[in-house]
C-alpha cells in the first residue's frame, strides 16, 4: 500500500474483472444486474450491503461507532478515468476520511489537522467502487442511480454532463443535495463550458467555483430572490430609474467607441437586487439563468472587494468552513487574489443562447460604484457561432462514447457519426466567418489537423462497413478529435488574453457611471437592505395594501416568464410579537410547496397553529385570460427537473408540456405565496389573493394579473 499508484491501478483491475461478469450476469438477468454489481463492488471499501433494485439503499456498516452522527458534507467531480478533478467538503469529511484511512491500516500522520490537504488517492479509492458502478449502470442498462439513502441519514445524489460524474453527499435531504450539484454544474459551465476537466489544473478558475458556491449558499439561506431562483427588481421613483438606464445607455455607447464591441450589456445591482438594465441592439437578450449568474458574482465580488487587506493591516490565515484538497485551491492568496485592489474584477463567462447554456463567450468587468452598488459591464466576444458549433461537436463526441459502452454499439455508431458530421460542419464554417485578425496560427493549425483528422475517421467509417476495421480504432480516432477540439475551444471561446486591454477603459466607463449616479448613492445603499415593506409608510401604495389585505403578514409574488419576485423585505429579527413571523417558516412554505408542486398541485392552502399559507401557480395568455393545462399535470411533473432557473428553466418546460400545441411565448405562467394571520378564513384567504394578483402594478407597475385556482 506503499505505492498508491500501483495500487489504484491494481483496483481498476479488480474493478474491470467484475464488471465483465456482471455484464454476462446481465444478458440472462437484467433485472437483477443493479443489485449483483452494487453487492460485488461496494462492499469491501463502502462497508455497505444493498437492500433494493434502483431506488438502492444503503446500510453503512461502520467501523466507527460515533457519540452523534456525523453530518459531513461534500461534492466531487470525477473525469472519466474516475480521477477527482474538483473537490468541496467540511472539516467533517476530511476528519470522518482519516479515520477510514486508520481503520483500514492506511498512514494518515500527513493529515495532522483538519486545515492541512487531504489525500486524494484515498478518497478516490474509497468512491471508485460506486462510481464505477454508476457509469457501468447508465452506459451498459440505460438506468442509472440518481440517489443513495443510508441508513444513518446520509444522502449520495449523482449527476453527469459531458461524460463529467458529478457527486454530493450529506445529511440534508435529497432534493436540497440534487439543487445544490444542479447550482454547482451550472456554475461550472458558466464559467469553463465544456472543458470542465480545467479545474483540474487551473487553481484561480477552481477557487472561483469555489468561492461562489459559498456566496450562493450563503444567500439562498438569507434572500427570497436566490431561495425562489428568481430576481428581486429594486422600487425607485421615476426619475432615478431614468437617470440609471441613460448611464447605462452611455456606458454600452462607450464599449463601442472605445472597445469596437458592438454587442454588450451594462448592468446595476444593488447587494443582489437588480436595479437596471441596457442592452445594445444587436444583442441577445439576457435571460433569467443569466441575471442570477450575474446577480452572483456581483455579490460575490462585493465579498472578496471588502475582504481584501487594507494598507498596513495584517491577515490573519484560519480555517473555512469548506475545506479544498489539491484538485481545487485552497486559497486566493496561492494565486494571487481574484479581485484587484479597487474592488474590480474582469474574466470571461459563457452565458446562454436561446435553450442552450453557457455558450455565448462574454468579457466581464465587474466594477463597485458605492458601497453595495455594482457596475456590471459584458460585451460578446466574436466566438459566439464557433462556441455553439463546438459545444455542440462535444454533446455528440460524448454521445459517441457512451455508445461505445452499451449494447446498441453497431446500430448506434452510424447513427452517432452521423449527428456528429454536421456539428463539426458548423464549427468549420464558423472558422472561415472569422476575420483574418481574430485567427491566429495556432488557430489555423488546430482546424487544419481537424481536416486531417476527420479524412481519417471517414476513411475508418467506409472500412468499417466493409468489415475491414473494427469500431475500437474508429472511437479512437473520435477521442483523438475530441482532444484537438478541446485545443481549438481553449484557443478561441476560452482565450483570455484580450482581457487586459479592456480594463482600462472599463475604468474610465466605470467612472462616467459613478458621476451620473453619485447624488443617489446614500439612497441606493439604504435600499439594498430592504426593499419596501408591508409596515412602510413613505410609500402610499403600501398604505393601500395595508388598508386593503387585514390580515396579511407576507407575500411573494413571482412572474416566471421574466423570473421576476416582488416580495416586502421582512426583518425577521425586528419582527414584532404579535406577528412573529420566521425565516424558517417562510423557507419552510417555499419547500412544501415545491414538494407538492412536483406531485402536480398548482393550488394549496394549509396552516399551523400561527399563520394560514397558501401557493398558487397559474397559466394565462397575453390578454390576460386564465389558461388550463391540456395534459395531466401530476404525469408532466414525472418529466420535469426540480422547480428553479439556474440549472433548468423548470417553468419554460412546463409550459411547453402542459400546452404542447400553443405558441408558447403567448402564454405567461405567474406563482404567488402568501401567509395571513392564523384568525383568517380560507374564503378570506382567497378573496385577498384575487386581489393581490390583479392589484401588484399598484406596487411594481408590472401589468395586472388575474388569478383563477377556481
Amino acid at each position: 500500500f506503499g505505492d498508491w499508484s500501483a495500487f489504484r491501478c491494481h483496483v481498476r483491475v479488480g474493478f474491470c474483472f467484475c464488471v465483465k461478469l456482471i455484464v454476462k450476469l446481465g444478458t440472462q438477468c437484467p433485472s437483477s444486474v443493479n443489485t449483483l454489481f452494487v453487492c460485488l463492488i461496494l462492499i469491501p471499501n463502502l462497508h455497505s450491503i444493498v437492500c433494493w433494485n434502483k431506488s438502492t439503499q444503503l446500510f453503512p456498516r461502520d467501523p466507527f461507532v460515533l457519540p452523534e452522527r456525523l453530518k459531513m458534507r461534500c461534492i466531487l467531480v470525477f473525469d472519466h478515468l474516475n480521477d477527482i478533478i474538483f473537490s468541496k467538503c467540511d472539516h467533517k469529511f476530511v476528519s470522518h476520511v482519516k479515520k477510514l484511512g486508520s481503520f483500514q491500516g492506511l498512514d494518515t500522520n500527513g493529515i495532522e489537522n483538519e486545515c492541512e490537504d487531504m489525500d486524494l488517492n484515498f478518497v478516490i479509492q474509497l468512491f471508485s467502487p460506486i462510481v464505477t458502478s454508476q457509469r457501468i449502470m447508465s452506459s451498459q442498462f440505460g438506468n442509472s442511480y440518481t440517489s443513495i439513502q443510508c441508513q444513518d441519514g446520509l444522502n449520495i445524489v449523482f449527476d453527469e454532463y459531458l461524460g463529467f460524474l458529478f457527486v454530493h453527499l450529506g445529511f440534508r435531504e435529497i432534493p436540497w443535495l440534487k439543487r445544490v450539484l444542479g447550482v454547482c454544474m451550472s456554475i461550472m459551465q458558466h464559467l469553463c463550458g465544456p472543458d470542465i476537466s480545467v479545474l483540474k489544473t487551473n487553481r484561480p478558475r477552481s477557487t472561483l467555483v469555489g468561492r461562489l458556491l459559498d456566496t450562493w449558499s450563503a444567500l439562498v439561506s438569507e434572500d427570497q430572490g436566490f431561495l425562489l431562483e428568481a430576481i428581486e427588481q429594486l422600487t425607485v421613483n421615476p426619475e432615478l430609474n431614468s437617470v440609471a438606464i441613460k448611464a447605462l445607455s452611455d456606458a454600452t455607447d462607450r464599449m463601442k467607441s472605445m472597445l469596437d464591441q458592438p454587442k454588450s450589456h451594462a448592468l446595476l445591482f444593488v447587494g443582489n437586487k437588480f436595479l437596471a438594465l441596457y442592452s445594445s441592439k444587436s444583442v441577445r437578450e439576457l435571460s433569467a439563468g443569466d441575471l442570477l449568474f450575474l446577480s452572483l458574482m456581483s455579490v460575490w465580488c462585493q465579498k472578496e472587494a471588502s475582504n481584501l487587506p487594507r494598507p498596513g493591516s495584517r491577515s490573519e490565515s484560519s480555517c473555512s468552513e469548506f475545506y479544498s484538497p489539491d484538485a481545487s485551491p485552497k486559497s486566493l492568496q496561492e494565486n494571487g487574489p481574484l479581485v484587484d485592489g479597487s474592488g474590480s474584477a474582469s474574466d470571461l463567462i459563457l452565458l446562454s443562447v436561446d435553450d442552450k447554456p453557457a455558450s455565448s463567450p462574454n468579457v466581464i468587468h465587474i466594477s463597485p460604484i458605492a458601497e453595495g452598488v455594482t457596475l456590471i459591464l459584458l460585451y460578446q466576444t466574436v466566438y459566439e457561432s464557433l462556441s455553439v458549433g463546438l459545444i455542440d461537436t462535444f454533446n455528440m463526441l460524448h454521445a459517441l462514447n457512451v455508445i461505445s459502452m452499451s449494447n446498441t454499439e453497431i446500430d448506434g455508431l452510424k447513427k452517432g457519426l452521423e449527428n456528429l458530421e454536421p456539428a463539426s460542419k458548423k464549427v468549420f464554417e464558423a472558422v472561415k466567418k472569422l476575420k483574418s485578425s481574430d485567427l491566429s496560427p495556432k488557430i489555423e493549425g488546430s482546424v487544419k489537423l481537424l481536416h486531417s483528422k476527420w479524412e481519417v475517421l471517414k476513411k475508418q467509417w467506409s472500412d468499417h462497413k466493409k468489415g475491414a476495421a473494427n469500431s475500437t480504432s474508429i472511437l479512437s480516432c473520435c477521442q483523438n478529435m475530441n482532444n484537438t477540439y478541446k485545443d481549438l475551444l481553449r484557443l478561441t471561446v476560452l482565450n483570455r488574453s484580450s482581457i487586459p486591454g479592456s480594463q482600462a477603459s472599463a475604468h474610465v466607463i466605470r467612472q462616467k457611471v459613478t458621476a451620473s449616479l453619485v447624488h443617489f448613492q446614500s439612497f441606493l445603499q439604504a435600499k439594498a437592505l430592504r426593499n419596501f415593506t408591508l409596515g412602510s409608510r413613505e410609500y402610499l401604495n403600501i398604505n393601500k395594501y395595508l388598508e386593503g389585505f387585514p390580515g396579511l403578514v407576507h407575500f411573494i409574488y413571482v412572474d416566471r416568464v421574466n423570473h421576476r419576485i416582488i416580495a416586502p423585505s421582512y426583518d425577521f429579527e425586528m419582527a414584532k410579537p404579535e406577528g412573529n413571523l420566521t425565516k424558517n417558516q417562510v423557507w419552510g412554505m417555499v419547500d412544501l410547496s415545491r414538494t407538492h408542486l412536483q406531485e402536480g398541485h398548482l393550488a394549496m392552502m394549509w396552516r399551523d397553529q400561527s399563520f394560514c399559507y397558501a401557493y398558487y401557480l397559474w397559466f394565462e395568455d397575453l390578454s390576460g385570460t386564465p389558461l388550463q393545462p391540456k395534459v395531466s399535470v401530476p404525469q408532466a411533473m414525472k418529466m420535469l427537473p426540480l422547480p428553479g432557473v439556474i440549472s433548468i428553466d423548470f417553468y419554460k418546460r412546463l409550459i411547453e408540456i402542459c400546452f404542447p400545441r400553443m405558441t408558447h411565448s403567448k402564454i405567461r405562467c405567474f406563482e404567488l405565496y402568501c401567509i395571513h394571520l392564523g384568525i383568517a378564513t380560507s374564503s378570506c384567504v382567497l378573496e385577498h389573493s384575487h386581489r393581490l394578483a390583479s392589484t401588484i402594478c399598484e406596487v411594481s407597475g408590472i401589468p395586472p394579473n388575474p388569478l383563477d385556482i377556481l
